[in-house]
C-alpha cells in the first residue's frame, strides 16, 4: 500500500513537471512586420533614415524582443501591396505555429511618410481604416501598432528557425486587446536627425527596449514603462525645434499584469550602470554613434542590452563629467562603475559677477518658463530699444513708435510710421512701411508690406504680405507670398505660396507649389505641383504636377501630370500625363491616355489621330482627319468637288463638314459610325468681284465606313454616308451631282460611297 502510494505521488509530481515545463517552453508567440518607407512620392522629400530605423527597430526585436527571424518580416520602401501580402503570410505562420504557444503577439512597425488619412508608400497610399482592418484580421491575441510618421496619431483617432528561450511567462500571459502607439499627434509632424542618425521617436524606443526605460530594475520592459520613456524623450529633444512631438497611444487590453515588450536578461552581452553614477550617460560605439542616453538617478542600477564590441561613455552629472572606454563580450556582463571612468575639464559661462549656481539656475528658469515684464504703454519718437533687453522679455498693450517697436508680446495695436516688430501679436500692427511678427493672432496692415512667421487672422499691404503659415485671409495691391496657406489668398496683381488650401485669387497671376481648392486670375495660374480642386483663369493654367477637378481658361491650359476630371479651355488644352476624364477646347493634346476629348484636333496615345482621303460615287474628293478617343472621336474635314459650278444659278459651292464618330476595333478591321454637320459656302458668280457675297446653308449626314490595317500607320477603307435634304435646306444641294437619289416625301435622301486611305500617328 505505501508501495502504491510512493509511486502514485511520484507519477503526480512528474507529471506536474511535465505540465510545467511544456507550459514554459511554449511561452508567447510574438511575430513582426517591419515597414522602412523612405521615399514618399512626387511631392514628398525623401527621408534619410525610415529604412534604417526598421533594420534597428527589427533587430532589438529579435535580439530581446522575443520575435525569431523566422517570425518576422522587414519591407523596404514597399508598395500597398506587398504589405497587404506580408499581413496574409504573418497570418498564415501564426495558423500554422500557434497550436501550442499561451497566446500570440502581432508587432507591426511602420516608419515612413504618412498624412491625415493614410500611410504614404511611394506611389500608393493605404489609408488608416483599411490599415486598421487588416492588422485587426491577423489571428493574434495581442495586435502592437507602432507608427513613427507624421500625424500619425490620426490612425490612434480612426515553424522553423532556431530554439528560442521561453519569453514573457508571467502574469501578464492572460492579456488580450491591443496597444497602438504614435510619434506625434493628428496635428504634428514627426522629425528624423542627422546627428543621431534616426528618427527622435524610433532612436528613444530602441534606447527604452535596451533597458533606459526600465523604470522598475527588473531587466524587463514593459509597454507602459516603454511608452512612458518615449513620450519623455522625444519631446523634450524636440520642444526647441519648429514642431515638438507628442507621441499618442490608445492601449486596450484585458488581463491581469503589463505587456512586456523586452527582456533584457535574453541578451549576449549586458551593461550595468552602477547605482552610485547619476547623471546624463551617454554611451556611444567605437565609430561615435550614440547607441544609448539614459537619465540616471542613484536610486537603483540600469542594466542596457548592448551588442558585442569596444564603447565610450560619458556621464554628464551635476558637479562634474565623466568619461571612460569599456568592452563588451558574449555571455558577459560589464559593470559601469566611478572607478572605471575619469573627470574631465567642461567649459562653464556665466554673466560677469554671478556664480556659477546662480547662472544655471536662471538660465534654466529663463528657457523654461519666463514670464514677460509688462508695460501698459511704450512709445518713442525714434526707436524702442526693446529688443536689446535679454531674451525679449518686455510685452505691452499697446506700442506706438515713429521708427520702430520691438517687443515680445503685444497685447493690442501696434503703431509705427516705419516699421513694427513683435514675437507674438494678439491685435492689430499697422505701419506705414513694414510690420514683422513672428505669430500673429489677428490682422496686420501695411502701406509698404507685412510679414510674419504664423499668421492667424488677415493680413493686408499695399505692396505686399509675406508669411509662412497662415490661417485666414491675405489680400494686398500688389503681390502675396505665403509658404502655406489655409484660407484665403487674394491680390490686385500676383499671388505666390507653396501650399494652398483654400482659394487663391488675383487680378493677374497665381503661382503656388500645391493646390487644393480654388486658384483663380485674371490672366494666368501656375501650379508647380498638384492641384486638387478648380484652377482657372483667363488667359492660361499651368500644373507641373497632376489635376484632380477642373482646369479651366480662355486661351490655353498645361498639365504636366495626370488629369483626373476635367480640362477645358477656347484655344488648347495640353497633358502631358494621362487623363482620367474630359478634355475640351479647340485643340486637346494628351501625351498619355486619355478618356474623352473634344474638340476640333484631339491626340492622345490611346486614341484616333488619322488624316484620309477618299473618292467618292458622286465624282468628289473627301479629304477628313479623324481625332480623338476610339469611343468619341471628331472629324473634321472638306469635299474637293471639280464641277462645282451650277449654270442655272451662275454660282459655286465648297463644302466643309464637322461630326462626331465611335469606333470598334477587331482584330485588324475597325468599324466607324459617325454623324456630321455639313456646311455649304454659296459664292454669286454673277456679281462683281469686289461685290460678290458668300452664303452659307447646312445639312445633316450620316456615315458608316469599314477598314483594314495591313500594315501599322496605314488604313484601307470603304464608307457609305447619307445626306438628308429638306425644304430648309434645298439652296446647300444646287450644283452638287448625285449619282443616287431616294425621295421620301418631303424629304430626299441621297446615299453616296467612298472609298480610300488613311494614315494614322498611332
Amino acid at each position: 500500500m505505501t508501495k502504491k502510494i510512493f509511486l502514485s505521488l511520484a507519477a503526480s509530481v512528474f507529471l506536474t513537471a511535465a505540465l510545467a515545463a511544456q507550459n514554459q517552453s511554449a511561452g508567447v508567440e510574438r511575430y513582426g512586420l517591419y515597414i522602412g518607407s523612405n521615399n514618399g512620392g512626387k511631392n514628398q522629400e525623401r527621408l534619410l533614415y525610415a529604412g534604417t530605423d526598421a533594420i534597428a527597430f527589427q533587430k532589438i526585436m529579435t535580439e530581446i524582443g522575443g520575435i525569431s527571424k523566422s517570425n518576422g518580416i522587414l519591407l523596404l520602401d514597399p508598395s500597398k501591396e506587398d504589405v497587404d501580402n506580408a499581413f496574409e503570410i504573418i497570418s498564415g505562420l501564426m495558423q500554422k505555429n500557434n497550436k501550442d504557444a499561451k497566446r500570440s503577439e502581432f508587432v507591426f512597425y511602420y516608419s515612413g511618410h504618412s498624412d491625415e488619412s493614410s500611410l504614404i508608400l511611394g506611389k500608393s497610399k493605404y489609408d488608416y481604416s483599411s490599415l486598421k482592418a487588416s492588422i485587426t484580421n491577423v489571428p493574434s491575441d495581442v495586435h502592437v501598432v507602432i507608427l513613427d510618421s507624421c500625424y500619425s496619431g490620426n490612425f490612434i483617432r480612426t515553424k522553423g528557425g532556431s530554439k528560442q528561450k521561453p519569453f514573457l511567462v508571467d502574469d501578464s500571459s492572460v492579456v488580450k486587446g491591443h496597444a497602438y502607439l504614435s510619434s506625434s499627434s493628428s496635428q504634428e509632424a514627426s522629425q528624423e536627425s542627422d546627428e543621431i542618425g534616426s528618427s527622435f521617436f524610433t532612436n528613444a524606443m530602441i534606447n527604452g527596449l535596451r533597458g533606459a526605460a526600465d523604470s522598475s530594475g527588473d531587466k524587463k520592459v514593459t509597454l507602459n514603462e516603454l511608452y512612458s520613456y518615449a513620450f519623455n524623450e522625444t519631446l523634450s529633444k524636440t520642444e526647441n525645434t519648429a514642431d515638438p512631438q507628442h507621441p499618442n497611444y490608445n492601449i486596450t487590453l484585458v488581463g491581469s499584469g503589463d505587456l512586456v515588450l523586452s527582456d533584457i536578461s535574453a541578451a549576449d552581452c549586458v551593461l550595468t550602470i552602477s547605482r552610485e553614477l547619476e547623471g546624463r550617460v551617454i554611451v556611444r560605439d567605437k565609430n561615435g554613434k550614440l547607441v544609448s542616453e539614459v537619465n540616471k538617478s542613484s536610486l537603483a542600477p540600469v542594466y542596457l542590452a548592448l551588442e558585442e564590441g569596444q564603447y565610450g561613455v560619458t556621464v554628464i552629472g551635476e558637479r562634474a563629467t565623466l568619461q571612460g572606454n569599456f568592452m563588451l563580450s558574449p555571455q558577459k556582463s560589464y559593470t559601469l562603475a566611478t572607478a572605471n571612468l575619469s573627470p574631465i575639464a567642461r567649459a562653464e559661462t556665466r554673466s560677469r559677477g554671478d556664480e556659477p549656481e546662480a547662472q544655471e539656475s536662471a538660465s534654466q528658469e529663463a528657457a523654461q518658463d519666463f514670464q514677460p515684464v509688462e508695460i501698459p504703454f511704450i512709445f518713442s519718437f525714434v526707436n524702442n530699444e526693446i529688443d536689446k533687453v535679454p531674451g525679449e522679455t518686455i510685452s505691452a498693450r499697446i506700442s506706438l513708435a515713429l521708427i520702430r517697436s520691438c517687443l515680445y508680446e503685444v497685447n493690442g495695436p501696434m503703431f509705427s510710421l516705419c516699421g513694427n516688430e513683435t514675437t507674438i501679436l494678439n491685435g492689430a500692427q499697422i505701419g506705414y512701411i513694414y510690420n514683422m511678427a513672428r505669430n500673429v493672432n489677428g490682422a496686420q496692415v501695411a502701406g509698404i508690406f507685412n510679414m510674419s512667421e504664423k499668421m492667424t487672422g488677415g493680413q493686408a499691404a499695399g505692396i505686399f504680405n509675406l508669411t509662412q503659415d497662415l490661417t485666414g485671409g491675405q489680400a494686398a495691391g500688389i503681390i502675396n507670398f505665403g509658404q502655406n496657406i489655409e484660407g484665403v489668398q487674394g491680390a490686385g496683381i500676383a499671388n505666390i505660396a507653396q501650399a494652398i488650401t483654400g482659394i487663391q485669387g488675383a487680378g493677374i497671376a497665381n503661382a503656388a507649389e500645391t493646390v487644393t481648392g480654388l486658384q483663380g486670375a485674371g490672366i494666368a495660374n501656375a501650379a508647380l505641383g498638384d492641384v486638387t480642386g478648380i484652377q482657372g483663369a483667363g488667359i492660361t493654367n499651368f500644373a507641373l504636377g497632376n489635376v484632380t477637378g477642373v482646369q479651366g481658361s480662355a486661351i490655353a491650359n498645361v498639365a504636366c501630370g495626370n488629369i483626373c476630371g476635367v480640362q477645358g479651355s477656347a484655344i488648347a488644352n495640353i497633358a502631358l500625363g494621362d487623363i482620367k476624364g474630359v478634355q475640351v477646347g479647340l485643340f486637346n493634346f494628351c501625351k498619355g491616355n486619355a478618356s474623352f476629348q473634344l474638340g476640333l484636333i484631339n491626340y492622345s496615345r490611346n486614341g484616333v489621330f488619322e488624316f484620309g482621303a477618299s473618292y467618292t460615287t458622286d465624282e468628289k474628293v473627301r479629304l477628313a482627319l479623324n481625332s480623338g478617343n476610339k469611343h468619341l472621336y471628331t472629324v473634321l474635314g472638306a469635299y474637293i468637288n471639280p464641277n462645282n459650278h451650277d449654270a442655272k444659278t451662275n454660282t459655286k459651292n465648297a463644302t466643309a463638314f464637322f461630326g462626331l464618330g465611335s469606333r470598334i476595333e477587331v482584330w485588324k478591321f475597325n468599324f466607324d459610325i459617325e454623324a456630321m454637320i455639313n456646311e455649304v459656302f454659296i459664292v454669286n458668280m454673277s456679281e462683281p468681284d469686289a461685290k460678290k457675297k458668300v452664303t452659307t446653308m447646312a445639312y445633316p449626314s450620316a456615315r458608316v465606313a469599314v477598314g483594314f490595317t495591313p500594315i501599322k500607320h496605314l488604313n484601307i477603307f470603304a464608307g457609305f454616308s447619307m445626306a438628308l435634304e429638306t425644304s430648309e435646306n434645298s439652296k446647300a444641294f444646287i450644283g452638287h451631282k448625285r449619282n443616287m437619289v431616294i425621295n421620301a416625301g418631303s424629304s430626299t435622301l441621297y446615299p453616296e460611297f467612298d472609298f480610300g486611305i488613311k494614315f494614322s500617328a498611332n
